[in-house]
């Protein structure tokens, strides 16, 4: 069969629902996956086909599967249940009064307490059949040694969404820290990322395939919840995740090699109105405590 896949809109939305299209390809269907940016890993993705959104012609596969993002495109993509076309779903926050009953053998909801890749591991086991990996069919290139530079501390202090985003005061300060412990930290910014921080020097990242082989050859990673995360998790880099909610974070932290996460203090409360973990989580988690949390990490 010829099999659609389409994840979120997000890298690391992407590197899970690759280990969907891995599953599919080793069941002996053809895999598209399609995502904005995937094409830019290069190199690294050796295995299926990688391309743009392209709603009009999903319809042409013989089935889809979608994860379900709640986006007005993934609701366009359900509909075409209705042409008879199999779309397949998985569903990371499943709702029943939001989305209807669950088709048995069409629908997968998510368990909060496993993250987002063992989902879809198990998901593509439910839906599919025969045993699935965590494997998605990025490989390093042959030429680069994994964690080369001892000590090197990749640095990620954006995301998609500035409300996940630690502040740069603080990131500054983390870095300043480890260089007196004899790390070496290198903070990785998009070129239109570079803007807003002018203080900073900071490699050339051009594509996906410069970002991978930069997070393989370090020793270790600290970032906010984003995909450069997910990414230094399914490349075996131990790493430390900033982050809002630890509750959130049992489904969305990375979950391929085991790193750490730090959030603010449990009893920080999130009531309906006020919104204080949402709204201040930030001040609740001093350089001290990540500096502490790394150190756990490299032990």
């Amino acid at each position: 069969m010829r099999f659609a896949v389409i994840p979120a809109t997000g890298i690391g939305d992407t590197l899970i629902m690759l280990i969907a299209s891995n599953h599919l390809r080793k069941l002996g269907h053809e895999v598209t996956t399609f995502h904005a940016q995937l094409p830019l890993f290069g190199r690294w993705l050796r295995d299926g086909k990688c391309l743009c959104p392209q709603n009009d012609s999903y319809s042409s596969f013989d089935a889809i599967l979608l994860q379900h993002d709640n986006t007005i495109a993934a609701k366009q993509i359900v509909s075409l249940r209705s042409c008879a076309t199999p779309v397949y779903i998985f569903y990371p926050t499943y709702l029943e009064s939001k989305h209807g009953p669950l088709l048995k053998t069409y629908d997968y909801a998510f368990d909060h307490n496993l993250t987002m890749a063992e989902n879809c591991r198990k998901g593509s086991e439910a839906l599919f059949g025969s045993r699935a990996t965590l494997f998605n069919g990025i490989y390093p290139l042959r030429e680069l040694s994994h964690r080369k530079y001892h000590r090197r501390v990749l640095i990620h202090p954006t995301s998609g969404n500035e409300k996940k985003n630690w502040p740069k005061n603080k990131f500054l300060q983390l870095a300043d820290l480890l260089q007196k412990l004899n790390f070496h930290p290198l903070f990785i910014l998009s070129p239109a990322e570079k803007i807003a921080w002018p203080e900073i020097q900071s490699p050339n990242i051009h594509s996906l395939e410069d970002l991978a082989s930069l997070i393989y050859e370090s020793d270790y990673f600290i970032g906010n919840d984003s995909g450069p995360g997910h990414l230094a998790s399914y490349l075996s880099i131990p790493h430390l995740i900033i982050c809002h909610d630890e509750r959130n974070m049992q489904l969305w932290r990375p979950g391929w090699h085991q790193g750490r996460i730090i959030c603010p203090p449990r009893w920080l409360p999130n009531l309906k109105k006020a919104r204080l973990r949402d709204n201040n989580w930030k001040q609740f988690i001093s350089v001290n405590s990540v500096l502490i949390s790394f150190n756990s990490l490299i032990k």
